[in-house]
């Protein structure tokens, strides 16, 4: 540090209003390239600097005038940074605790939806006529073929055909249409 830089801190310390503006002069630059070289962004490096030389001027008082002003000044922008950086931390752990915590919602909001469509599902078969319900349960819970189950119930494999169609338009009016749909599909865990 010069024997002028040492005076102006000095003096700044007993707030002087011109020692302060001559140091901001000097290290405004300096102290902007080190920001930058810390933050890669110019408009938080700016800020960084106006608030750091803002502090330096509101606690003048307490300054500590013994310490190399280029020092104590670099020192107090890398602090600056590394607590703009854990703040930085902390908000993407938060988002990322935040996300997390909406995906398990989600999660568990859907598979509340689809035990409900399930249930639904269920219910609606069980309001089925005796002979369709069987039909039904073997297609869907048995997967039976349609002479599988003609066999099975000894009846034509026409009256299975149309059995199923009846119970299917019924479901439709009854219960969410994704749900009927999947019936086409064999799926066991319907009738479990």
């Amino acid at each position: 540090m010069n024997l002028n830089d040492s005076k102006l801190f000095c003096e700044l310390k007993n707030g002087s209003s011109d020692a302060f503006e001559q140091l901001y002069v000097a290290y405004k630059t300096p102290a902007l390239k080190f920001c930058f070289s810390l933050l890669k962004d110019m408009d938080e490096a700016e800020c960084m600097v106006q608030d750091v030389f803002m502090q330096l001027w509101i606690k003048r008082a307490k300054l500590n005038t013994q310490a190399n002003f280029q020092s104590y000044l670099f020192s107090c922008l890398r602090n600056r940074a590394y607590d703009h950086f854990k703040k930085i931390r902390r908000s993407e752990l938060a988002i990322d605790n935040l996300s997390r915590k909406i995906e398990t919602l989600q999660r568990v909001n859907e598979e509340v939806d689809d035990t409900l469509k399930i249930e639904s599902l269920q219910k609606a078969v069980e309001e089925l006529p005796t002979s369709r319900k069987a039909i039904v349960k073997l297609r869907y819970e048995g997967g039976k073929s349609y002479k599988e189950i003609a066999d099975h119930l000894n009846i034509s494999s026409n009256t299975v055909k149309n059995q199923l169609i009846k119970a299917k338009h019924y479901l439709r009016s009854h219960v969410d249409i994704s749900l009927v749909i999947c019936m086409l599909i064999p799926l066991k865990s319907f009738f479990e």
